[in-house]
């Protein structure tokens, strides 16, 4: 929705894409038996090269996942195009920032049943943005998205 300089509202809402246009979001069934996609947590990023960037989440085939998508006109209007995950297995609602080094960096949410804050390193190539390494010595994660060290049983890797 275009919001005024007070954040009331401009104008019409618009809409920017819907979630089941990505392939591989699963839609989840509600108690009463309809079908829903979720569009959740989004977060526009420009590239270094000017190119618009929306991070966004929603279910997939293994649980929630961080998604990314790329407006091909520049503008938050779109249109959109889905460039897929970057993170699956549970994570979601990522916001990227630079760390006091300049590094580029994501946090999400991982997982659902004890949520701790997970860290990644990120590449801007210019048109898109690109996990690097997860950043397990600044989260302690116990539960890692990329297999399970030895000795956890209930991580579910």
């Amino acid at each position: 929705m275009p919001l005024k300089d007070d954040l009331s509202a401009a104008g019409l809402p618009r809409q920017l894409f819907r979630a089941d246009e990505a392939d591989w979001v699963v839609g989840q069934k509600q108690p009463e038996g309809d079908i829903v996609h979720v569009t959740d947590g989004p977060e526009l990023f420009r590239t270094a090269k000017g190119t618009l960037l929306m991070l966004w989440s929603s279910y997939g085939r293994d649980g929630y996942v961080q998604a990314l998508a790329r407006s091909t006109s520049g503008t938050v209007t779109g249109p959109w195009e889905q460039l897929g995950p970057l993170v699956e297995r549970d994570s979601g609602h990522g916001m990227l920032f630079r760390a006091f080094d300049g590094r580029l960096m994501m946090v999400v949410h991982r997982p659902f049943k004890r949520a701790l804050a997970k860290f990644y390193e990120m590449r801007d190539t210019g048109d898109r943005v690109e996990v690097v390494r997860e950043a397990v010595e600044l989260d302690g994660e116990a539960y890692p998205t990329h297999g399970c060290p030895m000795g956890v049983q209930d991580a579910g890797c």
